[in-house]
C-alpha cells in the first residue's frame, strides 16, 4: 500500500505565507480601528480607512515592514530547502485533501492572487490522481475508453475524493450504471464561479480534443456549487 502524507514540504511554505499575510492584515485592521477611535468623528461621522500618521503611523509601518522582511527571509529559505525535501513527494492523504479543499473554499481567491502553493489548480483527476491531458496520457490511463464520459464536479469547500463514502464511490457507480467513464474535477472553490466556469470550459475543450476515441456524450453531475460552475462553463462555451 502506498504511504500517504498528511503534510507536503510545499505546504510549509504555503502556511508560512498565509501566516505573514494574516499578521499584516490584522495589523492594518488594528491600525484602522486606532485611527477611527482617535479621530472621534462624532455620532454621525463617517468611518475612515486612512492610515494613522505621526509616531503612531511610524510604529505600524515598522511592524508591517518587519513582518514582510521576516516573511521574505523565511520564504526564501524554504524555497531552497523544499527541492531537497520534496524529491519524491508522497501521495496526499484524504485528510490533507479535505483540509486544503476547505481552506481554498474560504480563502481561495486570496491564495490564488498571492500565488500561494496551497491554492488548488483546476484539473481532471481519476482515483485521486491528476490526469495528463494529452492523447497519450489519457490513452494510457483509460486503455478501454469509450465515447461516453461522466464528469463529477464537487461543491464548495470539497474535493473530488468526497464522492466516495464508506467504500462506495457514487461517481463510479453512476458511470457503471450508465456505461460511462467517470472523471472527477478538482478545483479551487473559493474563486468566483465565472472564473472557474471559464477555466472548466477550456479544460473540456482540451479533454474533447485529447480523448482517445470520439466523444458521443458528456454528462456532468454537479454538487451544490459544482452545478453553478458547470452551468457557467456551458455559458462560457456558448
Amino acid at each position: 500500500m502506498t504511504q500517504k502524507a498528511h503534510l507536503h514540504p510545499t505546504d510549509l511554505r504555503g502556511f508560512s505565507r498565509l501566516a505573514i499575510d494574516a499578521t499584516i492584515g490584522l495589523t492594518r485592521l488594528v491600525e484602522n480601528m486606532h485611527h477611527n477611535i482617535s479621530r472621534t468623528p462624532g455620532p454621525v461621522g463617517r468611518h475612515s480607512k486612512a492610515p494613522t500618521t505621526g509616531i503612531t503611523g511610524m510604529v505600524y509601518r515598522t511592524i508591517q515592514g518587519t513582518t514582510r522582511l521576516v516573511g521574505s527571509g523565511i520564504d526564501a529559505l524554504l524555497g531552497q530547502l523544499i527541492p531537497l525535501l520534496d524529491r519524491q513527494p508522497a501521495a496526499s492523504s484524504a485528510a490533507r485533501e479535505a483540509l486544503l479543499a476547505a481552506l481554498n473554499g474560504v480563502l481561495g481567491d486570496h491564495l490564488e492572487a498571492s500565488a500561494n502553493p496551497l491554492a488548488i489548480p483546476m484539473q481532471m483527476r481519476h482515483k485521486g490522481r491528476p490526469l495528463a491531458m494529452t492523447a497519450a496520457g489519457l490513452a494510457s490511463e483509460f486503455p478501454a475508453a469509450g465515447g461516453r464520459i461522466l464528469l463529477l464536479v464537487h461543491g464548495l469547500c470539497m474535493n473530488d475524493l468526497q464522492w466516495r463514502r464508506n467504500g462506495h464511490d457514487h461517481g463510479a457507480a453512476l458511470a457503471q450504471a450508465c456505461g460511462n467513464t467517470p472523471l472527477y474535477l478538482h478545483y479551487n472553490s473559493g474563486r468566483h464561479v465565472s472564473s472557474n466556469g471559464h477555466d472548466l470550459d477550456r479544460l473540456l475543450e482540451t479533454l474533447m480534443a485529447a480523448w482517445p476515441v470520439p466523444i458521443e456524450e458528456l454528462a456532468i453531475v454537479g454538487h451544490s456549487m459544482g452545478g453553478l460552475v458547470a452551468r457557467s462553463a456551458c455559458q462560457s462555451g456558448a
